[in-house]
């Protein structure tokens, strides 16, 4: 069986689409427990940007997020792998809530979305704490300290073969795009995969890959 090509659908829409659609109460199932990971999710970004604030009282913004990719224990390639791969990304975001186009063009996979994790939260605390300018490098002015974490930890593992363009306001897009032509990266062997073996800023070992931050590498 052919493997879905990559999308941001979530699941209780995809299943109102099978033909036949699953039973009623299946469906309502569904829904409930959606709308209870939902309340989770949402509980735990907020707990993630706040210890960010706490973190960054007393030292640099960046140095927290760089022991964060190195010290925590759920490393971003045991969610999508070392290689770099659209349908996996599109997996990754779907497990945040995230929804939005997939645009594929040859090699390069375009998502642009309406986060459902650090974007959401911005969504609904447009006063929260942002970054200045250098303050993380690759990091944009504005941006919330939340999105500035996601940026660095993808930039980290996927180098110029998976790169995020965070939103310049909360009400506009989040952009990713996934290159699967390894030509396009000098930095990504096919053969370690992104984030091994390479020099990727601090916070990184040799050969263990990387170790996204808190709540099992949530964005």
């Amino acid at each position: 069986m052919a493997a879905d090509p990559p999308h941001l659908t979530p699941l209780p829409e995809r299943l109102r689409l099978m033909d036949p659609p699953p039973a009623d109460a299946v469906l309502a199932l569904v829904e409930e427990e959606h709308a209870r990971w939902r309340q989770l999710h949402d509980r735990l970004i907020s707990l993630i940007a706040g210890l960010l604030d706490i973190a960054a009282g007393d030292r640099a913004l960046d140095d927290v997020i760089s022991l964060l990719i190195g010290e925590a224990t759920v490393g971003l390639d045991e969610l999508v792998g070392t290689r770099v791969d659209a349908g996996e990304v599109a997996a990754l975001l779907r497990a945040h809530g995230s929804v939005g186009t997939v645009e594929a063009d040859g090699a390069t996979t375009t998502f642009r979305h309406a986060c459902g994790s650090g974007g959401r939260y911005w969504r609904d605390n447009p006063a929260t704490a942002t970054v200045a300018e250098g303050e993380v490098p690759g990091v944009p002015a504005g941006r919330p300290r939340y999105c500035a974490r996601c940026v660095r930890t993808i930039d980290t593992h996927g180098g110029r073969a998976w790169t995020v363009a965070p939103p310049a306001a909360p009400d506009m897009p989040c952009v990713w795009t996934v290159s699967t032509d390894v030509t396009a990266d000098p930095g990504h062997d096919p053969g370690v995969g992104p984030g091994h073996g390479l020099s990727q800023g601090p916070g990184v070992g040799p050969g263990d890959g990387l170790n996204d931050g808190l709540s099992d590498g949530a964005f």
